[in-house]
């Protein structure tokens, strides 16, 4: 309900509705009667009239009426509990009230609203209020209403303590009553509102004085209004909700104080730290949090004065907040410094009843200085150590603080630490934000200035274009290395390949055979920080355990036999440089010993020497098993391998990335025909589809030797699918079923399709030199065979042919019986 009426009775109301049906205006007397009867409560009796008006209005096209009329139905929908429609239609009705010229009756809906969601005090409801509030002072002061103003500083000041100022909703409250007080329901409101920051504050005693005296203002008014009308009016769950709160007592049952026990001001005391502790965990502004404390102590103990003294930088103890009932606005009020640097040092809690006659304290000159009688002072610690101390005391009274004064306020203390802890993390978080927001401001103005500068004419646009496009290919160049792939796998091994190029740390690569270990280990020695150096390779699997120790670390000559000479170990010919070991995980336990000491110190002793030599290696190691397995299985030290793996880098295999394929397979072309010395061949589509859906269980290395074998194969410029020695189950006869378009083919499973195709089919499709292929085929192996003496997996080794494929080919061309 809004204030237009709010000062006079219903009665009241009606002289000027008698006034306003005289002139030409008197639907909008109408809707102001309205207003007088949702004011006084009479919801549905405002309800009916309103509803009336508003069909009137419709009927007759009255803009102005249809809108007040909206903006009271909002009111209509607020009483009947509907907060959502009666919002909406607050805000419709003040843009169309707003569009026909009447600020005031549009500031009116938006001050309704806010008024409303103010009453409910939750957070989304306060921030919507504040935006409402923000819309309303525009109306308000750029039209000069100023019937409006005191109601809108009113709403202003609630919404300031329901953001978390009580002290400044306080002050703006009680520098507005003294304007208010001739608008009575203003007044009323006013002085509920003082009333709620006071309990928020933990005043409880102020907050019932000022709930008292709004529920006396809320009988005034009812006192005005016809009897009839009275009951209604006091029942409006503002004047309901006001009334209740002026009856409640402090010993009241449920309420904080109350009697729970033997000992009632005891009981009221621990209920009372209970609320205040919820409300120091609440707090998160590290001022206000302190004023809580300081405050919460003073009324716990029912001290004179109190201060919260926290530690500076220095270490010395320095107050805070000071209280004092005597003298509330001064902040220099003296403390005893002795007392509460004991307290610091010792841990300890002090509490006299009479501090000048104590003689723990006596030899103190501020006790006798300040004339102290009853102080209590208890440590403000946390389990990282000690933050300050909380002091109280009482100059007047002897005896004032007792054994469960010092256990209430050590208890008190405790959660205080707590929350001051967390508020003081915050507000280092929040200073950190502020920081990082202060950088990236000045950062976004350095880039501002850079973008300034770099589009200042296009000629320096396009330069600098040109430059980055350079200095990428540039850093692609140097981190790729040879590396080949755009899918997924290959774009994060370049990833991490640049991350690690950076640094001197060792890698371990871990992937299947023929996945390119090597080629990795390369980009990261040529495009990091040790280029320069040396690249040396050494795969532990081929070098007999025997020899292994010699090939690391080198040996003196005639350290054993057929030594005839010293010779330097991989470690000293990779000095300064990268040493790349391949399937370090087959390496026996002993060399691991050794390795781990030299990875260790950085020194190596070759085989017969007396002395050690200092190295300066960076070890990338590579593994086609899981070193992590090998660790588990106790196959390999697992102190190696937190040495060599301080970052792992997986390969994936050639099936996960088989859109690289068509790259690979060009890039691989163009190396054969550079090694041979001829014109590069080209893949047909057909050819490049086998190659795309075949297996390769081999990897890369695979693929090139297939692309080499086709090479060698293939008569002019072009590979076709029939010169690939693929083992997919696809043969020569059966590539005339596969559709001409790569896309179009399936990638299906090996052996999904049929060994030989129907002879009608073979014979009308077969190329013409299918004869002669097979002819040379014949030959290869024959030639193959015979270099190996006739060992079948190295002859099929050695052409590059899978084996299946191999022992096909032999019972196809009847070279050994089957």
């Amino acid at each position: 309900m809004g204030d237009a009426s709010g000062d006079r009775a219903v009665a009241l109301v009606a002289v000027r509705v008698g006034a306003m049906l005289a002139e030409e205006e008197p639907r909008l007397a109408r809707l102001a009667f309205a207003r007088a009867w949702l004011w006084a409560g009479e919801v549905e009796r405002g309800a009916a009239l309103v509803h009336e008006e508003l069909g009137e209005a419709e009927l007759a096209g009255d803009a102005l009426v249809a809108a007040e009329g909206l903006a009271l139905l909002a009111g209509v929908d607020a009483g009947r509990g509907e907060l959502t429609r009666a919002l909406s239609n607050w805000d419709e009705a003040a843009t169309r009230l707003g569009a026909l010229g009447r600020p005031g009756s549009a500031a009116s809906a938006l001050l309704d609203a806010a008024d409303t969601l103010l009453d409910r005090d939750g957070a989304a409801d306060v921030s919507a209020a504040a935006s409402r509030l923000a819309a309303a002072r525009t109306f308000v002061r750029d039209a000069g209403i100023a019937a409006l103003e005191p109601r809108l500083r009113l709403l202003l000041a609630r919404a300031r303590g329901a953001t978390g100022d009580p002290s400044g909703a306080l002050a703006d409250l009680r520098s507005l009553e003294p304007e208010l007080r001739p608008h009575r329901w203003l007044a009323c409101r006013a002085a509920a509102a003082i009333a709620a920051v006071h309990r928020l504050r933990g005043e409880d005693a102020l907050a019932r004085q000022h709930f008292e005296r709004a529920a006396g203002m809320v009988e005034e008014i009812a006192a005005q209004l016809p009897r009839e009308h009275r009951a209604a009016f006091l029942a409006e769950p503002r004047c309901s909700s006001v009334r209740e709160q002026a009856t409640l007592r402090a010993d009241a049952p449920g309420r904080p104080g109350s009697a729970l026990g033997s000992d009632p001001s005891r009981d009221g005391r621990w209920m009372r730290l209970l609320e205040i502790t919820k409300r120091l965990a609440s707090e998160r502004d590290l001022p206000r949090l302190l004023e809580r404390i300081c405050d919460s102590a003073v009324e716990l103990s029912g001290a004179e004065r109190g201060f919260v003294l926290l530690l500076d930088d220095e270490g010395k103890l320095v107050p805070h907040v000071v209280r004092d009932a005597a003298r509330p606005e001064d902040p220099h009020i003296a403390f005893s410094q002795s007392i509460a640097e004991a307290v610091l040092i010792d841990g300890e809690p002090i509490v006299t009843v009479d501090a000048r006659s104590d003689g723990r304290l006596s030899e103190y000159l501020s006790v006798h200085r300040l004339m102290l009688q009853s102080v209590a002072c208890v440590p403000i610690r946390t389990d990282r150590g000690h933050l300050g101390v909380l002091y109280v005391e009482n100059r007047v009274r002897r005896g004032r603080f007792g054994e469960s004064d010092v256990e209430l306020l050590l208890l008190f203390a405790d959660q205080a630490a707590i929350a001051l802890a967390n508020a003081q993390l915050l507000d280092k978080i929040q200073q950190k934000n502020e920081e990082l927001e202060r950088q990236t401001e000045e950062l976004a103005r350095a880039r501002a200035e850079i973008e300034r500068l770099l589009v200042a004419t296009a000629e320096e646009r396009d330069q600098a274009r040109d430059e980055l496009g350079r200095m990428k290919e540039s850093l692609s160049a140097r981190v790729r290395q040879g590396i080949v792939g755009r899918s997924e796998g290959m774009r994060r091994v370049l990833a991490v390949i640049e991350r690690v190029q950076a640094v001197s740390i060792p890698v371990v690569i871990h992937g299947e055979s023929g996945t390119g270990k090597e080629l990795v280990a390369r980009a990261i020695h040529h495009g990091g920080v040790r280029q320069k150096g040396p690249f040396v390779a050494l795969n532990c699997a081929a070098i007999p355990e025997t020899l292994l120790e010699s090939e690391l670390f080198g040996h003196e000559k005639g350290a054993f036999t057929g030594a005839d000479r010293a010779r330097h170990g991989v470690f000293v010919q990779a000095d300064g440089g990268t040493l790349f070991l391949d399937e370090i995980g087959d390496m026996p336990s002993k060399m691991q010993v050794e390795l781990l000491r030299v990875l260790a110190d950085g020194k190596v002793r070759p085989i017969g020497s007396e002395h050690e030599r200092q190295v300066d290696v960076r070890v990338v190691a590579a593994s086609n098993k899981s070193l992590r397995d090998l660790v588990k299985r106790g196959l390999f030290r697992e102190d190696l391998f937190y040495r060599l793996a301080v970052v792992e880098l997986t390969l994936p295999p050639l099936r996960e990335r088989a859109g690289d394929v068509p790259l690979l397979a060009e890039h691989l072309l163009s190396q054969i025909a550079e090694r041979a010395g001829h014109p590069k061949k080209r893949l047909s589509p057909r050819a490049l589809a086998r190659l795309a859906s075949a297996p390769m269980p081999g990897n890369v290395r695979q693929l090139e030797h297939v692309l080499v074998n086709a090479c060698v194969m293939s008569d002019g410029d072009v590979i076709e699918a029939k010169h690939l020695p693929l083992d997919d189950g696809m043969t020569a006869e059966s590539l005339v079923e596969l559709p001409e378009e790569p896309d179009d083919v399936s990638g299906g499973a090996p052996g999904e399709q049929p060994d030989r195709a129907p002879a009608g089919a073979m014979g009308a499709a077969l190329p013409a030199n299918e004869e002669e292929w097979k002819t040379e085929e014949r030959r290869r192996i024959l030639a193959a065979l015979e270099a190996a003496s006739w060992n079948r997996l190295r002859a099929a080794e050695s052409l590059g042919m899978p084996r299946r494929t191999f022992y096909r080919r032999l019972k196809e061309y009847g070279i050994l019986a089957s």
